[in-house]
């Protein structure tokens, strides 16, 4: 009977034991699991806060760079407004003084110096003078002044003073108008000055 009782006690204890071992294996298996799952969960959140601060740094940099571009037109803008201010400002004295030097005596030898170059450059042929308005009592001291006849005329939009000459001839016309000197000289400014703007210097 003892032997019985030591054989079932015997194996008690192995059956015991291998519940022990199985129970410690499933509950390592289990805490293995769960590390698993709590690193992949791990992973996604991280990879779900790296997705989320790359969207917002996409975003912030993209207002960045509005605000930096708005800023910057608008600076242009500005310096484009103050520089037309200051050419206008220039050009308007220098407007007055040519109408105050068109008043003056020296200025019949300025128009007429003005009608023999265009004259020279236009060559032969026939030649229409073209004057402003303001300059119309001017025609028979010009003519004396030049000393050959020619056709003058009155340029319909205001020149300012000085001449237009137009070879009808060759199909050639020479601007010796103030009012195309003062452009040229107001692009020319630009250049000279440094106001140019949206160009490296």
């Amino acid at each position: 009977m003892s032997t019985v009782d030591d054989k079932l006690d015997n194996f008690a204890r192995i059956v015991m034991r291998e519940a022990a071992e199985k129970r410690v294996q499933i509950i390592e298996s289990i805490r293995e699991n769960r590390l698993k799952v709590l690193e992949q969960k791990e992973l996604e959140f991280l990879e779900q806060a790296y997705l989320t601060i790359q969207k917002e740094i996409r975003r912030i940099n993209k207002e960045k760079n509005e605000m930096i571009s708005r800023a910057s037109m608008e600076s242009k803008k500005m310096l484009l407004q103050k520089r037309e201010e200051i050419i206008d400002e220039i050009f308007s004295n220098i407007h007055q003084k040519v109408i105050e030097f068109i008043r003056t005596p020296g200025y019949l030898t300025f128009l007429s110096d003005s009608i023999k170059e265009g004259c020279k450059i236009t060559g032969d042929g026939e030649i229409v003078v073209y004057i402003n308005r303001t300059d119309v009592h001017l025609i028979d001291r010009i003519k004396e002044n030049l000393g050959f006849n020619m056709e003058i005329q009155v340029e319909q939009t205001d020149i300012i003073g000085g001449c237009k000459i137009f070879n009808k001839t060759k199909n050639i016309l020479v601007d010796n108008s103030l009012a195309a000197k003062i452009q040229q000289q107001r692009e020319q400014f630009l250049e000279i000055s440094g106001l140019v703007i949206g160009k490296k210097q």
